[in-house]
């Protein structure tokens, strides 16, 4: 869970001199490592080469990030853990009328929106994230991996909204892998469109559509032969 925990602090607090410095950092390696990784390809970029053109030593890329799939997914990742604070600190509804699914899909739209707010680059960098995804296999298991691990987090954070157990009750685990699945496609379907069109609402659009659609596609049933 190390990896879905790690962040830069408190989002919403002032920063240090040291913490933005370390912010400019960690952002200027995400930065090199994407555009590097997409436009020389991810084998023939390693990390000497990108701790050069960023003007850092190995050790402090290892303070940041674990591996060149590491840094390369962090937009994606950011998106899912400021999910996850989101999750975890806000007050959530507790009224028997409001589904589950519509808060996971609300907090994922908030996010998405902070992430694209904070950081005016986001919408470029999270689809070159997701080009990587889907050309490298490693880049695309260390992703899974993430959510996997993302899931697990949100579902203590589900527990109080639910009142049920997460344990006895396998609902929770199976609605949030279908939510997962469900933004997935959404991002998918984003990264085929061109950039004048991808922005943050053109996604969270999509979001809203493989959301919607959920309910729907578990009463598909075969045509009768």
């Amino acid at each position: 869970m190390d990896g879905v925990r790690r962040a830069d602090g408190d989002a919403g607090a002032p920063q240090t001199l040291r913490q933005r410095k370390k912010a400019q950092t960690r952002q200027a390696l995400v930065n090199e490592a994407l555009q590097s990784f997409t436009r020389h390809g991810a084998d023939a970029v390693t990390l000497d080469d990108l701790c050069l053109q960023v003007g850092v030593s190995k050790r402090t890329f290892f303070r940041y990030f674990t591996s060149k799939e590491d840094v390369a997914m962090t937009p994606l990742q950011d998106m899912w853990r400021e999910f996850l604070r989101r999750l975890e600190s806000e007050p959530q509804p507790r009224d028997t009328d409001t589904a589950a699914l519509s808060v996971l899909h609300n907090t994922l739209v908030a996010s998405i929106r902070q992430c694209a707010n904070r950081d005016a680059n986001w919408t470029r960098l999270v689809r070159l994230a997701l080009g990587l995804d889907a050309a490298h296999p490693s880049f695309a298991a260390h992703n899974l991996r993430f959510c996997d691990e993302a899931v697990q987090a949100a579902l203590n954070a589900v527990a109080p909204i639910l009142d049920i157990s997460v344990t006895d009750d396998p609902r929770p685990r199976l609605l949030l892998d279908l939510f997962l699945v469900a933004s997935r496609s959404a991002q998918r379907a984003w990264i085929l469109r061109t950039d004048d069109e991808a922005s943050a609402e053109s996604l969270i659009l999509l979001v809203d559509r493989a959301v919607a659609a959920l309910p729907a596609s578990l009463e598909l049933k075969a045509p009768q032969s």
